[in-house]
C-alpha cells in the first residue's frame, strides 16, 4: 500500500509535466513527443508520457522502487551538472535520523558482499556503467541516472578493522531527489551491484 501511494504520486506529477522539457532537464531524449529515454544504471530505459510506463533494455523489468525512483527523477529534475562533490548520507537534510537503517539496507550488504572477494566490486560496477575513482581502496562511480551520480567505495578488511563499504552522493543530489527518495535510491544501486557481482561469478 505504501509503495503503491508513492507510485500513484510520482506518476501524477510525471504527468502533469512536458516531456520535452523533463527529458532536458533530466539528461534524457524525447523520442516521437511522449517517450523519454534515460539511462539508469548503464541501461537504457524507455517512459512513456503520460502513463509512466517503464522499458528497460537490459533487464525484463525495473523494481518497483525503482519505477517510482525513475518517474520521481524526471519529474523533479533540475537540469543542474554533477558536481563531483560528494556527500555522505548523513550530510543530507534529515540524514542523521535515517542512517542506521541506511547502513543496514545498504552500506553493511555491500561490505558484506564484497568482503571475501573485492576483485568483483570493479567489474560489478563497469557492468553498470560504473568509472573506478580513487576513493576508498576500491571505489567507482555509478551513473545511475545521467545527473545523479552516486560513489560507492569499499575498504578491504585486515587483522585489526573489518571490511567497510559507503556511499556518497553527489553534491546535487538534493535537487533531484528528496532525501527519503535517495535512500532508496542507494538501497536500489547496492542490490544491483551485488547482484552484478553474483552474475559476473556465474558467467
Amino acid at each position: 500500500m505504501k509503495y503503491e501511494k508513492a507510485y500513484l504520486d510520482s506518476l501524477l506529477e510525471f504527468s502533469k509535466k512536458d516531456p520535452a522539457l523533463m527529458a532536458e532537464l533530466a539528461g534524457g531524449v524525447c523520442l516521437d513527443g511522449n517517450l523519454i529515454e534515460i539511462s539508469y544504471l548503464g541501461q537504457l530505459c524507455h517512459v512513456k508520457h503520460p502513463d509512466g510506463k517503464i522499458q528497460p533494455s537490459a533487464w525484463p523489468e525495473l523494481h518497483h522502487e525503482e519505477e517510482i525512483l525513475t518517474l520521481q527523477y524526471l519529474a523533479g529534475a533540475s537540469g543542474l551538472p554533477s558536481r563531483s562533490s560528494w556527500l555522505s548520507f548523513l550530510d543530507l537534510p534529515g540524514g542523521p535520523h535515517h542512517f542506521v537503517p541506511f547502513q543496514c539496507e545498504a552500506i553493511f550488504p555491500l561490505a558484506k558482499a564484497f568482503a571475501n572477494q573485492p576483485d568483483s566490486f570493479l567489474p560489478a560496477a563497469k557492468a553498470l556503467g560504473g568509472v573506478q575513482t580513487d576513493l576508498g581502496h576500491i571505489g567507482a562511480v555509478l551513473p545511475v541516472f545521467p545527473r545523479l551520480p552516486l560513489a560507492v567505495l569499499l575498504w578491504r578488511g585486515d587483522d585489526e578493522f573489518p571490511a567497510a563499504a559507503n556511499i556518497l552522493f553527489d553534491a546535487v543530489a538534493q535537487t533531484y531527489l528528496p532525501t527519503a527518495s535517495l535512500y532508496v535510491l542507494g538501497i536500489e544501486a547496492a542490490r544491483r551491484l551485488i547482484a552484478a557481482a553474483a552474475a559476473e561469478g556465474r558467467s
